[in-house]
C-alpha cells in the first residue's frame, strides 16, 4: 500500500470546524450519508470487524471468498466475473476489483485498517472512530486522504506516467477545479488539456502518437473519474465508434453543489 505521513479524523474534524458548521443544511448531510463509497466503506469496515479476514501470502489482500462476500454488500456489487463466447473470465485477486481495491488504499493509508501477509486484517481504533462520525466528516476524511496522501498514479498505473506527479500536482488540480463555474457543464478535453500544460504533466514516450490520448485519460482516471465517486461531479458521455463496438466518451462535466463544497474542504486542509 502507499504510506505518508497519517491524517487522523480528529485533526480533519478540527481543521474543518468551520466548514462542518457553514455546510449543516439537511441537503448536505443527505448528500453525504447517501453517498455510495462511504457507504461502502462502511459495509468494508464493519466486514471486516465482524469477520475473520486473513491476508494472502503473497500480497497481504483480501482472499477471494472474503472479496465475494464484502462485494455482495456494497450499494453497486461489481462483477466478479464476465463471460465472452463460451469462455467466462473470474477475477484472480482483490486488485481485479477496482472499487474494492480504491477502498482498501483509501483505509490503509488513512489508517482506518491494518492487516499483511498471512495476518489477520483489524479495523483500527481510527477505524471505530470513522464509523462513529457524521457522514459529511467521513467523507471529507476520504477524500483529504485521497488528495494528499495517496499516489494518484494507482488509478492509472501505466509505465508512460512514471512513478511520481510533477510538483504541486494536486494543489494546481485543486485550483483548477476551483475556478470553474458551479452547475455549468464544461468540455473535459478542454479542461484537461489546460491542466496538463499548466502543471507539466508529461508522457514518458514523448514521440508516441498517444501521448495526448493517454495523459487526457490519465486525468479522467486519476481526478474527474475519483471526484465522481465523491459525488463532487457529474459527468457526461457520448458513444464513441471503434471498430465494430462502440465505447462510452467522457465528453462534459460539473461541479456540484456539494463538490463546490468540498472543494473548500480540501483547500482548507491544504494551508
Amino acid at each position: 500500500m502507499h504510506r505518508h505521513a497519517s491524517i487522523t479524523i480528529e485533526s480533519v474534524e478540527e481543521r474543518l470546524s468551520t466548514w462542518l458548521a457553514e455546510n449543516a443544511d439537511a441537503s448536505m448531510a443527505r448528500r453525504a450519508e447517501a453517498l455510495p463509497l462511504r457507504r461502502d466503506m462502511v459495509a468494508l469496515l464493519t466486514f471486516v470487524r465482524d469477520n475473520k479476514v486473513v491476508g494472502t501470502q503473497a500480497t497481504g489482500n483480501m482472499p477471494l471468498k472474503a472479496v465475494r462476500e464484502v462485494t455482495a454488500l456494497f450499494v453497486n456489487p461489481p462483477k466478479l466475473e464476465d463471460t465472452i463466447g463460451d469462455h467466462t473470465y473470474q477475477i484472480r485477486s482483490e486488485t481485479d476489483v477496482w472499487l474494492l481495491y480504491f477502498l482498501h488504499i483509501l483505509a490503509d493509508v488513512g489508517g482506518l485498517l491494518k492487516g499483511g501477509r498471512v495476518r489477520r486484517w483489524r479495523i483500527t481504533a481510527q477505524g471505530e472512530r470513522f464509523l462513529d462520525v457524521e457522514p459529511r466528516l467521513q467523507v471529507a476524511f476520504l477524500l483529504t486522504v485521497w488528495w494528499y496522501r495517496v499516489n494518484w498514479i494507482v488509478a492509472y498505473p501505466y509505465e508512460g506516467m512514471g512513478h511520481g506527479l510533477p510538483p504541486l500536482f494536486t494543489r494546481a488540480t485543486l485550483a483548477s477545479l476551483q475556478q470553474l463555474p458551479a452547475e455549468t457543464y464544461v468540455p473535459f478535453d478542454e479542461f484537461a488539456d489546460q491542466l496538463i500544460a499548466r502543471t507539466g504533466l508529461r508522457w514518458g514516450a514523448r514521440d508516441s502518437p498517444y501521448a495526448t490520448m493517454s495523459l487526457r485519460g490519465s486525468i479522467r482516471a486519476m481526478i474527474i473519474d475519483r471526484l465522481a465517486d465523491f459525488g463532487v461531479l457529474e459527468r457526461k458521455y457520448r458513444k464513441e465508434a471503434i471498430g465494430k463496438t462502440t465505447i462510452p466518451k467522457l465528453v462534459e462535466f460539473k461541479i456540484t453543489p456539494w463538490g463546490m463544497a468540498l472543494l473548500d474542504a480540501l483547500y482548507a486542509m491544504g494551508k
